[in-house]
């Protein structure tokens, strides 16, 4: 599994909005996207018709969109941030970026959802995320799974 091409280990926020436009500018700097801003406006539409908290204080927002250069994700931890108003608080946010689908091409993007998706489901790796001071410790927690 790749590692996260953005990792912020403290990221200060007081909205979901918030936190997808600091994440999209980080996929931004890391050339995963080309717009940071576009990014983030359908990461928002696409949460706007289902909200992508999936439990264990884990979020993964994402959208297939013509401003990824390449597929990829950004890790963020944060402090108890309110997703949805009736969701648990998040702790780690998981964006995924996912170009999007030219016909008749496979897209690749619900492999690496679900290869996230079961390996935030592991109370280890998510031990790991609480405890992380390195994105080193991070990168790891992917790339050994």
């Amino acid at each position: 599994m790749p590692a996260p091409a953005y990792i912020n280990l403290s990221l200060q926020v007081d909205s979901k909005q918030a936190a997808i436009h600091a994440i999209a500018e980080g996929l931004a700097q890391s050339g995963v996207i080309r717009d940071a801003q576009a990014y983030a406006a359908e990461v928002l539409a696409r949460e706007a018709t289902l909200s992508t908290y999936c439990g264990y204080g884990i979020a993964i927002p994402h959208a297939a969109s013509s401003t990824v250069v390449e597929p990829g994700f950004a890790f963020a931890r944060t402090t108890d941030l309110i997703w949805d108003q009736d969701d648990d608080p998040v702790r780690f946010i998981l964006a995924l970026a996912i170009p999007e689908a030219i016909e008749g091409e496979e897209n690749n993007h619900i492999e690496l959802m679900s290869q996230i998706a079961t390996l935030a489901l592991e109370e280890e790796v998510r031990k790991v995320w609480e405890e992380a001071q390195t994105e080193q410790e991070i990168q790891a927690s992917f790339t050994n799974h």
